[in-house]
């Protein structure tokens, strides 16, 4: 069966299990954008329920475990409306792609409305760079000598990296493009990166031969990443932390 397919009987479910319990399903993300690639995109999806407690949950377990574990699709995020709208400081980028890139399956429009904190999100932008970073350099060093470790570690993190490349983009005040190499283009552009190492990495994605090292190819992609960092950090200079008085650390 094609996603489509498991999405429309996922919905058919959920609506005989859950009833007036479900407010909404909506599909947001890469499925979303009508950039979904079968092997390394995950099909995102929020379940809305107006009561979310042990019975609401019961009701609908079994067709989440439908399908997670038989159709080996990613989870959906089970929430209700408060909580969406009260979750958008915390989690401003997923809110802010939830708004931007959607499809409802079922029910009312309950994203639009979603008030997303700009100035929270340019912070979460940069923990989120910082930590694929962090885990690419992890990733090298424990790897390092395995060339199909370093080549799923790169294409496994490139729609994570799109991403925040396309949410920097938005943190600057720009539209960001749909298409990925777009995004990465125009982020490289710029900003002065070197947007090679970023379509390289994309072109791995697709299946694509390349002609960089691999090895090569694993640093300058960090690199570009550390700039975009460095780039974020000085849009919006954080205070100088103040120590409280008294305090001798």
């Amino acid at each position: 069966m094609s996603v489509k397919e498991d999405l429309d009987d996922l919905v058919q479910r959920l609506q005989a299990a859950a009833g007036d319990n479900l407010e909404s399903v909506v599909l947001y993300g890469s499925a979303a954008r009508g950039d979904f690639h079968e092997r390394y995109s995950d099909v995102n999806l929020l379940v809305v329920l107006k009561a979310t407690r042990g019975p609401a949950l019961d009701q609908i377990a079994p067709a989440l475990q439908w399908w997670t574990n038989k159709k080996k699709h990613r989870p959906p995020l089970v929430v209700t409306e408060e909580e969406l709208r009260t979750s958008a400081d915390v989690f401003a980028i997923e809110m802010l792609d939830v708004k931007t890139s959607n499809r409802i399956l079922a029910g009312r429009d309950v994203v639009t409305a979603i008030d997303v904190p700009m100035n929270l999100h340019r912070v979460q932008l940069e923990h989120d760079l910082r930590t694929v970073l962090l885990r690419l350099r992890q990733h090298y060093l424990l790897a390092r000598e395995d060339p199909p470790q370093l080549q799923h570690a790169l294409v496994k993190s490139s729609s994570t990296v799109v991403t925040l490349f396309r949410h920097a983009l938005l943190a600057m005040g720009l539209n960001a493009p749909e298409s990925r190499r777009e995004v990465a283009t125009q982020i490289a552009t710029l900003e002065a990166l070197d947007a090679r190492p970023l379509h390289a990495v994309l072109d791995l994605r697709e299946d694509r031969r390349i002609e960089t090292n691999l090895d090569t190819l694993y640093h300058q992609y960090m690199d570009a990443i550390a700039a975009l960092v460095h780039h974020i950090d000085c849009l919006a200079p954080k205070q100088e932390w103040q120590r409280r008085p008294g305090s001798t650390d």
